[in-house]
């Protein structure tokens, strides 16, 4: 399972970062479903596409976006967690991504976010 989340966490963080549409999707599709949700306190984004839409709609709205790991991922059952850091032109941010995993990929991802302690 270590090997599992090592690579949830680099491609994760990596996918989060990159501009180019087709490299970004193909790094989505090696760790989350296709039919991922992913839960925000203000939306529920629902396939991989729409969280790759995501992900461009945030990096095309500020270009200093930049998500980083702010610790090794940490693993429990057929859950992990990732906190992390994400730099922006407003204020910087801590967040937290829950990992729910089935058949080794991402079928829900949770994230909490809140301005950088």
């Amino acid at each position: 399972m270590d090997n599992l989340l090592n690579e949830l966490q680099e491609t994760h963080v990596a996918a989060w970062n990159e501009k180019n549409k087709a490299t970004r999707e193909r790094l989505l599709r090696t760790v989350y479903s296709e039919n991922i949700k992913m839960y925000d306190k203000d939306f529920i984004l629902d396939g991989l596409q729409a969280i790759s839409d995501f992900i461009e709609k945030l990096q095309t709205s500020d270009p200093e976006f930049h998500f980083s790991a702010a610790k090794p991922i940490e693993g429990l059952q057929d859950g992990a967690r990732l906190f992390g850091h994400i730099r922006t032109s407003e204020i910087p941010l801590d967040s937290m991504d829950f990992f729910l995993l089935e058949n080794g990929k991402v079928k829900h991802l949770y994230a909490f976010m809140s301005p950088a302690q």
